[in-house]
């Protein structure tokens, strides 16, 4: 009987440790998402919808503050910058479209801050120009956060490893055509971004149409 006990409480101290242990592994694997909402993909899609007419705003205004308004001028702005997706990664699986959003995002930081920079030696002081490069500053640096809990949230931390963005250049205007660059694809980007899937978008317009068609059908037929 006595064995009976003893053996009995030591496997009750086992079953107890295996616990705390398993416990703590759970603790261990969710600390990095702690503080990352659930729904982090949908705070994305929000945020850039908020972005996108902000970052439209943004370029606008460079090009005027830089006198780059000439149609001349305007094309060399809509020049590809290599390290911008060409394609919508909305199309993307889920992993692979998040993954694509925080290497571009991280691009998209250190980018500003050479334009930031350029601009604090060309600009006057407290100049709209350089509030609206703040500002965005701050949004990126958000999106990219909830990018990064969306990733936690999928098992994946981000590689924190990238090649930092060049200097800007030497030559003043071509300065300000590097900027433009970005900026004009920076715009492009969040508008795909915003609106979602370019090839999931059509059809849910047509399927849409089809229902207001039917719609029209039983009311004209309920007149009749």
């Amino acid at each position: 009987m006595l064995w009976n006990v003893k053996t009995l409480g030591f496997l009750l101290a086992l079953t107890q440790g295996l616990f705390v242990q398993c416990l703590a592994h759970v603790n261990s694997s969710t600390a990095p998402c702690r503080g990352c909402h659930l729904n982090s993909l949908g705070k994305i899609t929000a945020k850039a919808r908020q972005m996108e007419k902000e970052a439209k705003e943004l370029f606008r205004s460079y090009l005027t503050h830089q006198g780059l308004l000439t149609s001349e001028l305007h094309r060399l702005c809509d020049e590809a910058v290599q390290w911008f997706p060409t394609e919508n990664i909305r199309d993307q699986p889920k992993l692979v479209m998040l993954q694509e959003l925080y290497r571009t995002l991280v691009h998209m930081k250190d980018a500003l801050e050479n334009i930031r920079k350029q601009q604090q030696v060309l600009s006057t002081p407290g100049a709209a120009l350089l509030g609206k490069l703040q500002s965005t500053q701050w949004a990126v640096r958000g999106l990219l956060s909830n990018t990064v809990c969306a990733l936690c949230l999928e098992g994946v931390l981000p590689n924190s490893r990238h090649n930092s963005e060049r200097p800007a250049a030497a030559n003043t205007f071509q300065q300000k055509i590097d900027g433009c660059k970005v900026l004009g694809n920076y715009s492009k980007f969040l508008e795909k971004l915003a609106r979602g899937s370019g090839k999931k978008a059509p059809q849910a317009l047509r399927d849409q149409r089809k229902r207001r068609k039917g719609t029209k059908r039983r009311e004209g037929s309920s007149r009749s």
